[in-house]
């Protein structure tokens, strides 16, 4: 919007800022005149000052205020959204997360964990499911679930004292495609290969074909090795 980062999920509420000019002119109506009737003994009160005045009209202080107010309304009821993502976020197909939850994930679980919640808030955001797929339970069955429940879910998730074998999670995931169509996929890797990484990593391309895969890789440090003092 005008240059700014700055999006709405209900943009044609803003029509009703139309309305502004309108409100303007109806907080400027004044009320009509009362309706004088000569008194005589009323003489008597004209030297007696009033406590209070009433303006004839609204200060144009409190107009513009009452305008801005209006205004603020009207751009809450649109949901503004600063800094709105773009892209595949814009997508309303389903997200797959897949999760490295083996030995090697657990050093850095917390950051994975947090990771994960910020895609399900970005697909929450794009009113789409979500399906969480622990590569350590080939057996699982794989469901959408609302952002709510992957919450849920997300939380009840542990990295297991073994490695993991991802291959054997495509023919669910073959499976869940067949039944679902259209998917993104974010793949939350420990970078850790445990003996048939490269299997995976082919029968994952076959598997999902052109369809939408962003890979996150983070795991255990770096290995170090010790040489010869004398090097």
């Amino acid at each position: 919007m005008m240059g700014l980062p700055l999006a709405f999920t209900e943009p044609l509420l803003l029509i009703g800022l139309v309305s502004l000019p309108v409100l303007w002119w109806l907080l400027r109506v004044m009320p009509p005149r009362p309706r004088r009737i000569e008194f005589p003994p009323t003489r008597l009160l004209f030297d007696i000052a009033p406590r209070e005045e009433t303006p004839s009209r609204t200060p144009w202080w409190l107009t513009a205020l009452r305008l801005l107010a209006a205004a603020l309304v009207i751009f809450a009821a649109a949901g503004p959204i600063w800094n709105p993502q773009t892209g595949a976020a814009g997508s309303k197909a389903p997200l797959m997360i897949m999760f490295d939850d083996g030995w090697s994930a657990a050093s850095h679980w917390d950051v994975r964990v947090r990771a994960a919640d910020e895609l399900i808030a970005n697909a929450d955001n794009d009113r789409r499911a979500i399906a969480l797929v622990p590569l350590s339970e080939p057996n699982r069955d794989i469901t959408l679930m609302p952002a709510g429940a992957a919450r849920v879910a997300l939380r009840q998730l542990a990295p297991k004292p073994y490695s993991i074998d991802r291959v054997e999670t495509l023919t669910a995931i073959d499976r869940f495609l067949k039944a679902t169509g259209d998917c993104e996929f974010a793949w939350l890797s420990d970078g850790v290969d445990t003996g048939r990484g490269e299997d995976f990593v082919q029968g994952l391309g076959k598997t999902i074909g052109d369809r939408s895969l962003t890979v996150f890789e983070g795991g255990t440090s770096s290995p170090l090795a010790l040489v010869a003092a004398e090097n």
